[in-house]
């Protein structure tokens, strides 16, 4: 069965989740996640994205973003898993008619390991309707590393938008540029306001419901919001982006 093509709207904001490959770490040095967001800087200079909230961890990177096109979100994590892969994931024995030139013995061409793998396939993502759902996902991006033991609940990961989101002050390094969504704007009418108020979601988390229902719009690929919104996905998709109901169809 043909894979659906990926779920990308314009405009609409979207979570996204790059996974490592098992038992895989390819950012688990500070150097290598530096150089990832150096990456990413480069990424959102060259295609149209409005970045909202990011996390970079030592097995996985989070993203909370605006893709301006269709094809903006998927050039932009094509570009950041080719350049990881290319960096991290080790030196290419040739092989077939690339050995033969090089003059590779034919017995080192049938031992000769592949690239072992940096990323765990595609990437996944999900649509969010964004007064609903835009600020729980931003707390969940923001709050990745506390929730995989790296960093205390009041320390912000260094790699992260925690701190430039409740005013302690930027990553330290080359840090993407963030693109603070409406729904961030009406926490408050000043700067300290906004912080003070993020802050608070950030110490409040995000529910378990709310953390179910993001994470099962990660693995479906499709959108989260309520009915108008979904109804609406699908008129600008033509796809269905609702899940589809448990158990055999009825017959007539």
């Amino acid at each position: 069965m043909a894979r659906q093509p990926r779920l990308c709207v314009p405009g609409l904001p979207h979570l996204v989740l790059l996974s490592a490959a098992a038992a895989s770490q390819p950012l688990a040095l500070e150097a290598q996640r530096w150089r990832f967001l150096a990456w990413l800087v480069e990424g959102l200079g060259s295609f149209p994205v409005q970045l909202h909230a990011y996390c970079v961890l030592p097995e996985a990177v989070w993203l909370l973003l605006t893709p301006e096109r269709p094809a903006a979100l998927s050039g932009l994590m094509q570009m950041l898993a080719r350049r990881t892969s290319r960096a991290l994931g080790g030196p290419v024995k040739p092989r077939g008619d690339a050995a033969k030139q090089a003059g590779v013995p034919e017995a080192q061409q049938q031992g000769s390991p592949a690239r072992p793998a940096v990323w765990a396939g595609r990437f996944r993502s999900a649509v969010l309707q964004p007064q609903a759902w835009l600020l729980p996902a931003m707390v969940w991006v923001d709050a990745a590393a506390q929730r995989e033991g790296l960093a205390d609940a009041d320390q912000p990961w260094s790699w992260s938008s925690h701190a430039a989101h409740c005013g302690l002050g930027g990553a330290l390094g080359s840090a993407p540029a963030l693109h603070g969504p409406q729904p961030y704007w009406m926490l408050g009418n000043t700067p300290f306001e906004r912080e003070a108020a993020y802050s608070r979601l950030l110490q409040a988390g995000v529910d378990a419901d709310r953390a179910g229902a993001l994470q099962r719009a990660l693995r479906s690929g499709t959108g989260l919001g309520d009915a108008a919104f979904l109804a609406e996905l699908e008129l600008r998709s033509g796809r269905s982006v609702r899940p589809a109901r448990r158990g055999r169809p009825r017959k007539g």
